[in-house]
């Protein structure tokens, strides 16, 4: 959840448009497009909107994420019967591998600790668990929730501070298409959404090359009371 309110967008896109009385493009049309450019940058970057959140299996293989969600992106631990225990990590497994093995796995013995889970990109609200769950055990889970529409101006933006310039742009793209009978129009609009695209691919190409797992190597992990 971001600090910046949706109307601080609109007042730069406005002076952007050379349009500060909102004549040509009101700000209700331009509030819509924050709410798309919302969920834009959500579908190129999941964890624009990550959720933390400890969810209870249900019995058997397949499981959901939460309803406002729609991609998973990580199972970080199981928490227990209770959901505030944490436990073993659960390591992902591909569906191949885990077919190969165990071609029945969906109908072996139900336990209440998930050894494995394997994720279908083709399914990407659900997650499935090995062996299956019985239905009382919990797991702490790192999904993409889908931004809620901003309802007004005054609401704080649902991504981070970080891509208001990213929604800025979008915004542009989408004002300037609405003049896309004229050839300015069409040109203005191609390159703000060149922008777009270009400051999301550049902040997906950083956040590899900055990433804290690139300084794993072969590093084991450290054995409990070695060190401080």
């Amino acid at each position: 959840m971001g600090t910046i309110t949706a109307k601080s967008i609109i007042d730069k896109a406005s002076v952007q448009l050379l349009d500060t009385g909102n004549i040509r493009w009101t700000r209700t049309e331009l509030l819509g497009w924050v709410n798309d450019a919302q969920r834009q940058i959500t579908v190129m970057s999941p964890n624009a909107t990550n959720k933390v959140t400890t969810i209870q299996l249900v019995a058997g293989t397949r499981q959901s994420i939460p309803s406002d969600g729609w991609t998973l992106l990580d199972i970080i631990r199981y928490m227990g019967i209770t959901g505030t225990t944490p436990g073993r990590v659960p390591r992902i497994i591909s569906q191949q591998v885990l077919n190969d093995f165990n071609p029945n796995w969906h109908s072996s013995t139900p336990t209440t600790v998930p050894l494995n889970y394997l994720f279908d990109q083709q399914d990407q609200t659900a997650f499935y668990v090995y062996p299956p769950n019985n239905g009382k055990g919990y797991v702490q889970i790192n999904y993409s929730p889908i931004p809620t529409d901003l309802a007004s101006e005054n609401s704080t933006i649902s991504v981070n501070d970080i891509f208001q310039t990213a929604i800025l742009d979008y915004i542009l793209y989408r004002a300037n298409s609405k003049d896309a009978e004229y050839a300015a129009g069409v040109t203005l609009a191609a390159g703000y959404l060149q922008t777009f695209m270009a400051t999301m691919g550049a902040k997906s190409d950083q956040e590899v090359k900055n990433s804290p797992n690139q300084q794993m190597g072969s590093i084991t992990p450290d054995k409990p009371g070695s060190g401080s």
